[in-house]
């Protein structure tokens, strides 16, 4: 197999196997976090007790679960999670990089934009309403308070244990999993609508959906889980930052409000993928 499996286990056994891994470890991390945190961090009422079960979550759930099947399936761990340098370490790539991750922002403004005109006035659209609301609530207590302390607190449970965690379960498990049954591009799109459902923001899908293509193809053209890692790392970090600087809220006013800032931004990406993909047929 690509990845060296031990025993040549088929995609389906060790699908099967990341699936118990998963329960088994979501079940005890979670047990965990419920025993140190009590029913205030599932009430969201306090925002320390909910830091901490959303850290033990994060670890369960989406870190520590892809640490094990590496080292249960394959000779070689780290190379079936791709956490190696990537080949091409020209100072183009780290450019082309940095054009990505900007230019990711502009993109996201834009789709969530569009993600908002396209739902009709339902009753169906209201319920999606408060489910967002129930998310951005307990994202608010996250932020509440901001002070240096629970900054570098938030930028574990926000920035670092996510970007860790959710590049190692979906682009370094999942996307190599159903490349082995599909194309690449099937794969990554299929990796990046588990990534959009698993947020429950289904007001925000598109642009989570968006995210999870371009980390998903940054991964195949750079051969490197690193470099999705960093991208997450950067747009995360950059909002929690702002909402530091914004006494704990999010920023809410658009980039569209402008013409011609948005569209260098969205050249920026284009401009940027297309470089990667031209690295990578090199």
């Amino acid at each position: 197999m690509s990845h060296a499996n031990k025993e040549l286990w088929s995609p389906l056994r060790t699908g099967m196997a990341f699936l118990l891994v998963v329960l088994i470890s979501t079940t005890v991390f979670t047990g965990v976090g419920l025993l140190l945190t009590g029913t205030d961090a599932l009430n969201a009422e306090d925002a320390s007790a909910l830091r901490l079960l959303q850290f033990f979550n994060s670890i369960g759930l989406f870190l520590l679960p892809p640490i094990i099947l590496g080292y249960w399936v394959s000779k070689k761990p780290w190379d079936f999670l791709a956490l190696k340098i990537p080949e091409n370490k020209s100072p183009s790539l780290l450019i082309a990089l940095v054009m990505i991750a900007v230019g990711s922002f502009f993109a996201i403004d834009l789709l969530s934009q569009i993600n908002t005109l396209l739902l009709p006035d339902t009753s169906w659209v209201q319920e999606l309403e408060a489910q967002e609301a129930k998310v951005a609530f307990t994202l608010q207590r996250l932020l509440s308070n901001m002070t240096v302390g629970t900054l570098l607190l938030n930028g574990i449970v926000m920035v670092a244990a996510p970007a860790f965690g959710e590049e190692f379960f979906f682009r370094g498990v999942l996307q190599r999993l159903f490349t082995e049954r599909w194309s690449h591009h099937g794969a990554i799109l299929l990796t990046a609508l588990c990534f959009g459902l698993i947020h429950m923001q289904p007001l925000s899908l598109l642009p989570i959906l968006f995210m999870g293509l371009v980390f998903g193809y940054v991964k195949h053209w750079t051969g490197s889980l690193w470099a999705p890692i960093a991208l997450h790392f950067i747009n995360n970090g950059v909002a929690l930052s702002s909402a530091y600087l914004n006494d704990g809220q999010l920023p809410t006013e658009s980039t569209l409000n402008s013409t011609l800032w948005p569209i260098m931004g969205l050249v920026l990406l284009a401009a940027g993928l297309w470089m990667l993909w031209q690295q990578k047929a090199a």
